[in-house]
């Protein structure tokens, strides 16, 4: 299978409302065809295509949100490692304008920021173990939000 079909099997996976309700056959076939990719092509490739779709597909707060709730979903943040946490919670959070609550997305955001930025050693960016720790005041995600914010007035 080439880039391109890996892509197209990524929307197929992805471009769907993330509580349409499934038989527990169709969640299982999804979830193998998740898996299937990842073996085939390896966590990186598949994660650039994630990305990628992400950033194509996902462009207001609702559509960030539903993401999120699929790439939880798919299992897609564990065990995996992702080398730039921060640029891909910082284009969620962005799209979120720094307010999931709006979206019904705190405990989804706060899930993934967990799994993605803490380790077993270090649980300072886990929201459920530091009470004081809140992702939409991370100098790092507000840093990316910037990023993103300063691109979209630079372009004509």
């Amino acid at each position: 299978m080439e880039k391109s079909a890996l892509y197209d099997n990524i929307i197929y996976l992805f471009n769907r409302h993330w509580d349409d309700e499934l038989s527990d056959e169709k969640e299982e076939r999804l979830q193998e065809k998740y898996d299937n990719l990842v073996n085939e092509y390896g966590w990186e490739v598949v994660f650039e295509a994630i990305n990628r779709f992400m950033r194509t597909e996902c462009l207001d707060g609702e559509s960030a949100c539903n993401f999120a709730h699929m790439y939880w979903g798919y299992n897609c943040y564990d065990p995996k490692n992702i080398v730039c946490p921060y640029y891909f919670l910082g284009y969620l959070f962005y799209r979120m304008n720094l307010e999931p609550w709006k979206y019904d997305a705190v405990d989804i955001m706060d899930g993934l920021v967990k799994d993605l930025l803490s380790t077993e050693n270090d649980k300072s960016h886990n929201p459920f173990w530091n009470a004081d720790y809140i992702p939409e005041k991370d100098p790092d995600i507000i840093a990316e939000v910037e990023k993103l914010r300063r691109a979209e007035h630079d372009e004509p």
